[in-house]
């Protein structure tokens, strides 16, 4: 293994370790909320907390895909990359659905 690939391998599991303790505090309705679809005009703020999830498994699934991509480099197994195919559409679809979810109740 060559150092490229040992520095590459290093600095995706950094991000997905980072990734991973946001995605934790998010989920534990700690530190600053990241979700930039919270009204933050309105005078009657709806509950932070489905905010606060959305981002955490957001995040945590970001977490996911760094260390898929990670192993991917370390194992030299190409088609590990292949399960991005499948985690990158379920998260933009959780996405979507949870703020349609959100503005319906409305």
């Amino acid at each position: 293994m060559s150092t490229t690939e040992l520095i590459t391998v290093f600095i995706l599991f950094l991000v997905a370790f980072t990734c991973f303790i946001i995605g934790g505090m998010q989920l534990m309705c700690r530190g600053p909320l990241l979700n930039s679809l919270y009204p933050s005009d309105q005078e009657e703020k709806p509950d932070p907390k489905p905010y606060y999830r959305q981002s955490g498994i957001v995040f945590l699934t970001v977490g996911i895909i760094m260390s898929v991509n990670a192993a991917a480099v370390f194992l030299h197994r190409s088609r590990l990359c292949l399960l991005n195919a499948v985690l990158i559409p379920v998260i933009v679809i959780y996405v979507v659905a949870t703020a349609a979810m959100r503005e319906g109740k409305k």
